[in-house]
């Protein structure tokens, strides 16, 4: 009970301090705007917490900011491990498809030395005796 309100403001207007306006609403935060920091102060839960208009969010409190950094921090890192995944996946793909793609061509260079070998037999004509029966 010794500070009524719980939060006050003050604005220095040619020398002398003068009080801001301040509002208590229905839930128990006292409100002050500060025309210096474009700022709503709420002392809300025990807590002075700052108000931004513009945003329509609070400030973040040191603790809130600690906590985003460190699941942003986490994110990073999931994030460049399943790129690092991806990409290992990626290159294991191409990896298997250049060595089906070589096994394919070595299949094919077999195939044409056989009918080449085929066709010198063909275009050398018969080797032996032949039998016309």
């Amino acid at each position: 009970g010794y500070h009524n309100p719980r939060l006050q403001g003050f604005e220095l207007v040619n020398g002398a301090y003068v009080e801001l306006p301040w509002e208590e609403r229905p839930d128990g935060t006292v409100v002050v705007w500060s025309p210096v920091l474009q700022l709503e102060q709420h002392f809300t839960d025990g807590r002075l917490r700052f108000w931004d208009r513009k945003t329509g969010k609070y400030l973040e409190l040191p603790e809130e900011e600690r906590e985003r950094l460190q699941l942003e921090a986490e994110s990073r890192v999931a994030s460049e491990a399943q790129a690092r995944e991806a990409a290992d996946r990626a290159r294991k793909a191409a990896e298997a498809r250049a060595a089906s793609e070589a096994q394919a061509r070595e299949a094919e260079r077999r195939k044409t030395k056989a009918l080449e070998a085929r066709l010198a037999e063909l275009q050398a004509g018969p080797r032996g005796p032949r039998n016309p029966a």
